[in-house]
Order: structure tokens, then C-alpha cells, then sequence
């Protein structure tokens, strides 16, 4: 009686192996397809939450998890200020900042600054 020996390195058959040799792929290059596919995935979910991260900075600025205790919304710096000197007025900065047309808006938001109180030499006025 003749025994058949089994080989020592079996060679997997099936329908998965069979579409790799007719394609000329091995199992070595598709495990690399797999990781290059894998890692642009990773790349291209670290540039959405970065996109996501910069969109919500910027629309909630002063709120969130690492904002301080009780601080509310920040305001912008103002590109301009004026440092008031003796003998200056409302109107007088106002006809100063707008020289042509009717200065009373600026009186308003000038006043609505100081909010309605006299000016104080040294004062620092935000232009609007």
C-alpha cells in the first residue's frame, strides 16, 4: 500500500488565489495597496477635522473647552484709537475724523462710547 505524502508548504487554492494569479498580483502587493488606501484615508480625515477645527475657531471665538472661566465672546482690537487731550469734544473729534457730511452718527456712537459721560483727559476713546 502506497501512502501519498502531503507537501510542506501547501499552496492555497480557491477562488481569492486564482483571481490573484490570473491578475499577476500577490497577496504581498495587495497588502500594500491596502495600506496606501488605509493610510490617504487617514491623511484625508486629519485634513477634514483640521478644515473643522479652523471653521469652528473661528466662529466662536472665546468659547469652548479651554476658554477661561466666565470669559464671554471677545471683541475685535480696534484698529484705531483716540487718546483724548484738554480741550477736546465729541464734535470736535467727530468733525476731526469725518470732514465732510452730517457728523451727528458719529456724535452718537462716539457718545454711546463714553456712554454719555464727559470726557477725561487721557481718556481712550475706540474709533468707530
Amino acid at each position: 500500500m502506497l501512502r501519498r505524502s502531503t507537501p510542506a508548504a501547501t499552496v492555497p487554492h480557491g477562488p481569492q488565489h486564482r483571481a490573484n494569479e490570473s491578475a499577476g498580483t500577490t497577496p504581498h502587493r495587495s497588502r500594500a495597496a491596502r495600506r496606501s488606501t488605509l493610510i490617504g484615508l487617514m491623511a484625508l480625515a486629519l485634513a477634514a477635522c483640521a478644515v473643522w477645527v479652523q471653521a469652528g475657531a473661528a466662529g466662536s471665538t472665546g468659547s469652548g473647552p479651554l476658554a477661561a472661566p466666565g470669559a464671554g465672546p471677545t471683541r475685535a482690537i480696534a484698529a484705531r484709537v483716540w487718546v483724548v487731550q484738554p480741550g477736546d469734544t465729541l464734535w470736535g473729534i467727530a468733525r476731526q475724523l469725518q470732514t465732510t457730511g452730517d457728523i451727528r452718527p458719529l456724535v452718537d456712537e462716539l457718545s454711546h462710547e463714553v456712554h454719555g459721560r464727559p470726557l477725561q483727559v487721557g481718556q481712550q476713546l475706540t474709533l468707530p
